[in-house]
């Protein structure tokens, strides 16, 4: 389902649009239309580029690299504070796919518009610009996470994004799926989920993920949770 050009101009639940000039979003609001996105959809692939960009604002967008042996890893998540399709900036592209990780509405904007409105040096362009640099920075501290830390830990601070980005204490997923996302076996995001249930931090049943004390997940995370969400401060704060 998706609303036309009208509904698409209202205040809009995702930060990153906000940030744009005002009149910048009136332009792009003529071509954009808030849609809402089912769980599983691919909305950009990796190595072409988008015919569409998504600012998610209840829904969730994880980029996932594959491996050509069939693995697939989540290098990064993408809600309501950043955009989906950052190919369209000159001199980007992008190695992995986004598949909607939590079904939920966005403000999808045709490409080609929003790559004309960026085209030339500008406010616009310099917050996209900052906002390219977050996904590479959100990549690299994702690698590095992935190499040196505990199934426990990483698994925690994934949990903790997604409160973040949801704004949800209760939110689907599955142990299969939370095992893609991480690139270990089941049987290990079982037995962390496990620890930190007994612990009192989450609660799961049926799929639901339910977090119990924020304070504890956060103290079962690593230090990479804390470096990205104060990243992706930094750059809202730069644009205020």
């Amino acid at each position: 389902k998706a609303a036309g050009p009208r509904a698409a101009s209202d205040a809009c639940g995702n930060v990153l649009w906000m940030l744009l000039p005002h009149p910048v979003r009136e332009r792009l609001s003529r071509h954009a239309q808030r849609v809402q996105l089912a769980g599983g959809q691919t909305v950009f692939r990796a190595h072409e580029r988008p015919r569409a960009v998504y600012f998610p604002e209840t829904a969730l967008i994880a980029r996932l690299a594959h491996l050509h042996d069939g693995q697939t890893l989540e290098v990064g998540l993408i809600g309501r504070d950043g955009m989906a399709g950052i190919s369209v900036l000159p001199g980007t592209f992008m190695t992995y796919d986004g598949v909607v990780q939590v079904a939920g509405t966005a403000l999808k904007v045709d490409a080609h518009a929003m790559a004309n409105e960026i085209r030339h040096p500008g406010p616009s362009h310099a917050l996209l610009g900052r906002y390219a640099w977050v996904v590479l920075g959100d990549s690299i501290q994702t690698a590095a996470c992935n190499n040196f830390h505990s199934v426990g830990k990483r698994c925690a601070r994934w949990l903790l994004m997604m409160h973040d980005l949801t704004e949800l204490d209760d939110f689907p997923i599955t142990q299969d799926l939370l095992a893609q996302m991480l690139g270990v076996r089941r049987a290990s995001v079982t037995k962390a989920a496990r620890a930190l249930q007994r612990a009192g931090v989450i609660d799961y049943r049926h799929g639901q993920m339910t977090v119990r004390d924020r304070r504890g997940l956060e103290a079962a995370s690593c230090e990479c949770y804390r470096i990205m969400r104060e990243t992706h401060q930094r750059l809202i704060a730069t644009q205020l």
